[in-house]
């Protein structure tokens, strides 16, 4: 039975539209929530999945719309954030632990904005991403699936922050697919995941 899934942007998109492609995601996916007018939006629509515009200055003006706005709706089972300001507020409270957000940095080096900027900047050897449950820090709630390769200086910043973006999108399907199948806790344990060499730990399926 397909999952009551929402996404919450204020980016471009690009990651949602590579995800949208995926069946799992279609099936699952029935809202997009914008705080302003942006990318993720036209990127729903061509995908033919609703889009609700909450528009909004800050994190906790989101929040309050958000906790409203949902307060008549059937049940969300998980929200899937791309959202750039802090959630806070009876919202975090209500939906802690159905709220994920993803992270082009592996947590906890690295949060805030420019995760990947961060990470080259510091000098860091590698490269990765995360995704984490949403508490009231930054980036700071407890990981479910990272991922991290080695940082090529042979390559441009382009061309390795390319493969972080690979990365998020393979693993917004796989969050996606864990969590219709309710294989995730709230401690971000995956039930029968697999901990082998490889570049998403947990193992992807």
């Amino acid at each position: 039975m397909a999952k009551n899934m929402v996404v919450l942007a204020s980016s471009g998109g690009s990651v949602l539209d590579e995800a949208l492609k995926v069946e799992a995601c279609r099936q699952h996916i029935a809202l997009v929530v914008c705080d302003r007018e942006c990318g993720a939006q036209k990127v729903a629509r061509r995908h033919g999945v609703a889009v609700v515009v909450l528009p909004c200055r800050t994190g906790q003006e989101f929040s309050d719309a958000l906790y409203a706005y949902f307060q008549d709706k059937p049940r969300v089972d998980l929200f899937l954030s791309s959202y750039s300001r802090l959630l806070s507020g009876a919202f975090l409270q209500h939906y802690r632990g159905r709220i994920v957000n993803f992270h082009p940095a592996v947590l906890p080096a690295c949060p805030g904005l420019d995760g990947f900027g961060d990470t080259l900047r510091a000098g860091g050897k590698f490269i990765g991403a995360t995704a984490h449950f949403v508490d009231e820090g930054m980036d700071t709630g407890r990981p479910i699936l990272q991922a991290s390769r080695p940082h090529y200086p042979e390559l441009t910043d382009e061309e390795n922050r390319q493969r972080v973006f690979l990365q998020m999108c393979r693993m917004f399907v796989q969050i996606v697919v864990w969590f219709a199948a309710g294989r995730v806790d709230r401690h971000g344990r995956v039930a029968g995941a697999r901990y082998e060499l490889s570049e998403f730990s947990p193992n992807l399926d």
